[in-house]
């Protein structure tokens, strides 16, 4: 009975979650387009559920999770600031910068959500997650490309030390 609330209560965090994506995404909000959010997030959010329990992941790992959440738009905004100045000096004839380096997660941070949140800026991606994190085992590590040297709040909240 509490795996079917937790899975039920899953999907439908996903579905508010991906209605209000939608919905801030169309200019004009209908009947129609209510109707359409709500049906491709259902789909969508049973399918994440899908995705969550076929990798094995459990619950947790969200010890940041808010702060993380708060620095988020300022990275965005500073990311965006940073690649209009990439893209000037490229448009100058100067090459363009970035590199592949390796971060190691904060303590109880899950991989997942920290990835998938730092790759939502302009000015990183994760590109690799290797192997699979061990109950008792080390810091779990992340291959991300980054636009610049500059670290962000957001990813002082998500990683632990330098990249390598």
């Amino acid at each position: 009975m509490r795996h079917t609330v937790t899975a039920v209560g899953e999907v439908l965090a996903w579905w508010a979650v991906l209605v209000v994506v939608d919905l801030m995404f169309i200019s004009s909000v209908s009947a129609l387009e209510l109707v359409v959010a709500a049906g491709g997030a259902v789909i969508a959010a049973v399918a994440a559920r899908a995705v969550h329990t076929a990798s094995g992941a459990g619950a947790g790992g969200t010890r940041r999770g808010g702060a993380a959440a708060l620095a988020w738009p300022g990275a965005v905004l500073g990311d965006l600031a940073r690649l209009c100045g990439v893209i000037a000096r490229a448009l100058g004839g100067r090459s363009a910068e970035g590199s592949l380096e390796t971060v190691t997660l904060g303590s109880g941070t899950g991989a997942a959500w920290a990835c998938a949140l730092l790759s939502s800026t302009p000015g990183a991606y994760v590109v690799d997650v290797p192997g699979r994190q061990r109950k008792g085992g080390g810091p779990r590590t992340a291959v991300a490309h980054f636009l610049t040297e500059g670290r962000t709040r957001l990813e002082g909240v998500l990683t632990e030390g330098r990249r390598r």
